[in-house]
């Protein structure tokens, strides 16, 4: 970079030491200096074939070559690295392969270290010794600031260094035969030969052998371990073997098995090997076949079913049951979905009869359910073994049909009131059903039935009986079309309870509407007189009321002399008159105002509600003439009383 160029970023620098400068703390010569730029690496010792890092710590031990020594910000400036780039040279005769890319270190102030790591492959067959690894470091500093024309210059560089690293002496393994026993559903022996290729010899060794598939485990575990012990020179092979299990679920196909070697060296120092890879395929497993099946159950009911099964071979077996699993929770064994028989021993191409008891219960079809069977043997050699899955199916009888319908369904919904859900229901089945039961299942908030259930008794087949639910709809509900599920439940010819099918009924909920309608025939008083109102109030709901206390009430200038009044019944469209007494001030407008109404009833079923607020008007007139002036009172007084005054003055006053 020119001096020109850095002439902004030079004033930048000279305003945050302004204060510095001010007070006298910067030397008016120019300053220049350089970093002081290192590498070390502290572990240099690797084996062959190890996946490991190289560490490089960066370290800056900065040089100020001229000018004044007693401004830290000046001294910094010119002694930091800054874009610092750490590389490992390609172009070495070091038997590693270097995996990172450079690394990169923002800046590396004077007196301070960074440490980089580069991940790196040492050969497998690289030959013990003591090689050297190129490092190279570049970077950018400022070489030189001039506080009094406010400029400075930068420099970059690139150092080389060379490191030297050391492949030790160490044992190492391959994998040189593989051999095995073990069959699919079975447990058997995998013997592993394994032979030290390194250089040093491996003391009190172990293998760990991990499988890397489910199929194939140790019994319970992934892995398994063995001690083999002494001392394992350079060039010996050693064979481990282990008992290794093939599931049912295996197939003939080589498995993935990973290899370990623990040890100690010359030096008693713990070692471990890389990771060896090696396959094992599972034998041919012992085989079964089912022959035939014969069933005799029926929906809702127990019955036999036996199984045909051969033994194909290739050998005898021993201590063999036979477990049979139901993948429906509608066929089951005695109420399990598995259940066992012992059949002992059982040689090959021999043929066995098994029996279990089978349930179909009443959520069956009579359609063919899938069910499997499997074979649990020892073989000839002891060791534990299951046959594959046998498929067989088993189809129930059908089982006497229960059947209902719903027809005539009606209702008397209203939001904000209890009506009634009723209809008939049938027996469409082709058997009797006893004590039938129709269950309100439906589940809103909005919708209460008083009772979920209705008894209907014993049905017999095509006859009909009705339903009727009780319902209240609050206030809340929504008028408009609704779905109600009911589901008929009974008892079938074993005396057991059963629900059927339910079905959906759909009915309208009406509109909310008042219970009561409110008139006046003679809601009339004079301003500043009382008067009987008559009130008929007349019953539009469905059902009678009992217990009706109406209550009226106003605001001024109309008063309430009388507002209770009480009716002990009133049938469904029945009409009563009640009486209240009302008065209307001396102030009162000639005009009309409004008086509310509200009552307090109990309905049918003894629930009592209290209704809404009823308004009607009451018209106020002026008193009728009474044969006088005609004039208003408060005119007639003012007379009379100037009168007075004129009287007294004529008479007193002279």
């Amino acid at each position: 970079m020119q001096r020109s160029q850095v002439t902004v970023a030079a004033t930048v620098v000279l305003l945050v030491l302004a204060p510095s400068i001010a007070a006298g703390a910067v030397d008016e010569h120019e300053v220049t200096g350089h970093p002081g730029i290192d590498v070390s690496v502290p572990d240099t010792d690797f084996q062959p074939g190890e996946q490991t890092s190289l560490s490089v710590v960066v370290l800056n031990d900065g040089n100020v070559t001229s000018g004044s020594l007693s401004n830290p910000q000046l001294e910094q400036q010119v002694t930091t690295a800054r874009a610092v780039r750490v590389s490992v040279d390609d172009d070495h005769d070091a038997p590693v392969t270097v995996k990172t890319n450079e690394r990169a270190i923002a800046q590396l102030p004077d007196g301070s270290s960074a440490p980089v790591e580069f991940r790196m492959n040492v050969d497998r067959n690289a030959e013990p010794g003591t090689y050297e690894l190129p490092i190279n470091v570049s970077y950018n500093y400022t070489e030189s600031v001039n506080p009094q024309t406010s400029e400075y210059e930068h420099n970059s560089t690139i150092k080389n260094f060379t490191v030297d690293v050391t492949i030790e002496e160490a044992a190492q393994f391959r994998v040189t035969n593989v051999e095995s026993t073990a069959r699919i559903g079975a447990t058997g022996t995998v013997d592993v030969t394994l032979r030290n290729t390194g250089t040093a010899a491996a003391h009190n060794a172990s293998v760990a052998l991990a499988s890397q598939n489910a199929d194939m485990t140790f019994g319970q575990a992934s892995s398994s371990s063995r001690y083999v012990g002494g001392v394992w020179k350079p060039g010996e092979k050693r064979t481990i073997s282990y008992r290794v299990s093939a599931a049912q679920s295996a197939s003939q196909q080589r498995y993935a098995f990973d290899a370990t070697i623990n040890y100690e060296d010359e030096d008693s120092t713990p070692m471990q090997s890389q990771s060896l890879s090696l396959g094992v395929t599972p034998e041919p497993e012992q085989s079964f076949s089912i022959v035939s099946t014969e069933s005799d159950v029926a929906v809702a009911d127990d019955g036999p079913v036996t199984v045909t099964i051969r033994n194909d071979g290739p050998a005898q077996v021993r201590d063999a049951s036979v477990t049979f699993t139901s993948g429906s929770s509608a066929l089951v064994f005695g109420g399990s979905a598995s259940a066992s028989q012992y059949v002992g021993a059982w040689d090959a191409n021999e043929t066995r009869e098994i029996t279990v008891e089978t349930t179909a219960t009443p959520e069956a079809e009579a359609r063919s359910y899938s069910l499997q069977a499997s074979v649990n043997y020892e073989d000839s050699e002891g060791d534990p073994g299951e046959s594959g899955t046998l498929q067989f199916g088993v189809r129930p009888e059908p089982e006497v049909e229960y059947e209902f319908a719903a027809s005539n369904v009606t209702s008397s919904l209203r939001v904000g009131a209890e009506g009634t859900l009723s209809g008939t229901i049938t027996n469409t089945g082709d058997a009797r059903a006893d004590s039938v039961v129709v269950v309100f299942e439906s589940q809103n908030s909005n919708v209460s039935p008083l009772e979920r259930e209705y008894s209907v008794g014993n049905l017999r087949v095509n006859q009909s009986k009705e339903f009727s639910f009780d319902v209240e709809i609050s206030e809340a509900a929504e008028a408009g079309p609704r779905q109600f599920t009911l589901r008929p439940t009974y008892r079938n010819e074993d005396d057991e309870r059963r629900e059927a099918e339910s079905f959906d009924v759909r009915q309208r909920v009406r509109q909310q509407r008042d219970i009561f309608t409110v008139s006046a025939t003679n809601a009339t008083v004079e301003r500043g007189g009382g008067q009987v109102l008559e009130v008929t109030v007349t019953n539009d709901g469905d059902s009678a009321v009992k217990n009706v206390n109406a209550a009226l009430f106003a605001d001024d200038p109309i008063s309430v002399d009388d507002g209770d009044a009480y009716a002990d019944r009133i049938e469904p469209g029945e009409s009563r008159t009640l009486t209240f007494e009302v008065s209307a001030g001396g102030d009162a407008l000639t005009k009309s105002y409004p008086v509310e109404m509200d009552f307090q009833y109990d309905e049918a079923d003894g629930d009592t509600k209290l209704s809404s607020g009823y308004t009607f008007a009451v018209d106020v007139t002026e008193p009728e003439d009474d044969g006088g002036s005609g004039l208003p009172l408060s005119v007639i007084a003012v007379a009379v009383v100037a009168v007075i005054v004129v009287v007294g003055y004529l008479r007193f006053g002279r």
